[in-house]
């Protein structure tokens, strides 16, 4: 089949780079060739700014990696962040190019406490940054909040992971996104311990099993949102 594909893709000029084309499978890895070259197996990739892969580790390790970009991103403007330059104008540049790369994609996050708490924790280290506090000086960080006046990144994640998931819900047609949504997986036995977290898992504790339904009510649906954020806040890291 992918062969067919890359013939056919010739026909109207479009050329399949062998290097970036890769496979990724959670079942046996069987070879698979294009063009007489063997394709390399991968257990993870980047597609469209977001790492996909079927490790149960996937989420953490997403928002890790937007961590990680986001403090590139926090050194690329040291010379507005780390000057002599108003808090006023760090924070603007904060809320306007660093907010956005932390939060990414944050719509298809599982909001599990370690992905809370790294949210929290790396926004707070980046506040005291610019600010030119050091952490054992042990300044709460309500009074910092109050100096920068950022926006939370966690509530803003959430806040966004709701509206989509309100728009998911209303989608009339057979798009991919919905069916994606809701896909139960084959049946059987799960392995033992402590299940998985879920996509929808802390959606359902707010709007409850039939969420999709509540969803369609836009003035109800809107009215969850503040519960939903303030539900996810409640169990994370304490405010120094």
């Amino acid at each position: 089949m992918i062969n067919d594909l890359y013939q056919e893709s010739r026909k109207v000029g479009l050329e399949i780079n062998l290097t970036k084309t890769n496979v990724m499978t959670n079942h046996t890895e069987r070879p698979i060739y294009l063009e007489k070259s063997p394709l390399t197996y991968v257990k993870a990739y980047i597609y469209l700014g977001k790492q996909i892969s079927f490790s149960q580790e996937n989420n953490e390790q997403e928002v890790e990696r937007r961590v990680n970009i986001t403090w590139k991103k926090f050194w690329s403007f040291k010379e507005i962040l780390k000057s002599k330059m108003s808090i006023r104008m760090k924070t603007r540049v904060m809320n306007t190019c660093l907010l956005p790369s932390l939060t990414y994609a944050c719509q298809t996050w599982k909001f599990t406490r370690k992905v809370k708490n790294k949210i929290i924790s790396s926004q707070r280290s980046m506040e005291r940054s610019i600010m030119k506090i050091r952490k054992i000086q042990k300044i709460r960080h309500t009074h910092i909040r109050q100096k920068t006046q950022a926006i939370d990144a966690l509530n803003y994640s959430q806040k966004l992971k709701w509206r989509w998931a309100g728009h998911v819900a209303r989608l009339s047609d057979d798009r991919w996104t919905r069916k994606t949504t809701q896909w139960t997986g084959p049946l059987g036995q799960r392995k033992r311990g402590r299940p998985n977290a879920r996509w929808v898992d802390d959606i359902i504790k707010v709007a409850g099993p039939h969420w999709l339904r509540a969803a369609e009510n836009r003035e109800y649906w809107s009215s969850l949102e503040e519960a939903f954020t303030f539900h996810g806040e409640g169990s994370c890291l304490k405010k120094h």
